[in-house]
């Protein structure tokens, strides 16, 4: 075990956690963007995951109960969207995920190199790797922007299913005689418009005839 300390295998652990905590972000950053386009066109998406969340909204209000809390709901089914067994709530923490893995690595590695009585320069060399690595982590952040791309994500589910999907609900299946007597009043309303239009050139075109036979007769 010494020697695995002393030939630096700790700090190429620590780079190759780091490599690929960057890698699963640059993933996630996908992710989530595909996301994003789906949840931007939610009530025709292909996405199961977003049809399956639209199914179960549309059924409450079927079964004539009102969802009060949207938000809530958009929270829970995040953990039931899943890329890799991981949840798309739980992919967002991936960098702090990959932070810890760096700071258990370093922290052992330091116990053992107090156990063997390792040289300052180890010291020195391993703490720097792990400082570097984990500033790698925290710039990556900057790069692919996970958690800023998570809460866009929910914002665009909330907003068609609490300003879109749920006014057209509340509508069909909680209200349906204000809804019919809407639209019984906007047609009633248009015909009358139409029919006081209708009349209206129909005066006009009369007064327009009288006034040529005047004319006419005047000649």
């Amino acid at each position: 075990m010494k020697q695995f300390l002393q030939d630096y295998n700790m700090v190429f652990a620590m780079a190759a956690a780091g490599c690929l905590t960057v890698m699963m972000k640059s993933i996630t950053a996908i992710v989530y963007y595909r996301l994003i386009c789906q949840a931007e066109q939610m009530g025709t998406s292909d996405n199961k995951y977003m049809k399956a969340l639209v199914s179960k909204f549309t059924a409450s209000y079927k079964l004539k109960r009102e969802v009060h809390n949207v938000r809530c709901i958009v929270d829970k089914s995040m953990y039931n969207i899943r890329f890799l067994g991981i949840s798309a709530a739980g992919m967002k923490n991936i960098g702090f995920y990959g932070i810890a893995v760096e700071l258990m690595l370093l922290v052992a590695s330091l116990l053992l190199g107090i156990y063997y009585h390792l040289s300052l320069e180890w010291y020195a060399l391993t703490c720097l790797s792990a400082a570097a690595v984990i500033t790698l982590l925290a710039t990556s952040e900057i790069l692919f922007q996970v958690h800023r791309k998570y809460k866009f994500l929910i914002l665009q589910m909330t907003d068609y299913l609490e300003n879109v999907l749920q006014p057209k609900l509340e509508k069909e299946y909680l209200h349906p005689e204000e809804e019919k007597k809407y639209q019984h009043e906007y047609f009633e309303s248009d015909e009358r418009k139409e029919q006081q239009n209708e009349a209206a050139a129909s005066l006009e075109d009369l007064k327009l005839f009288e006034e040529f036979v005047e004319e006419y007769l005047a000649d």
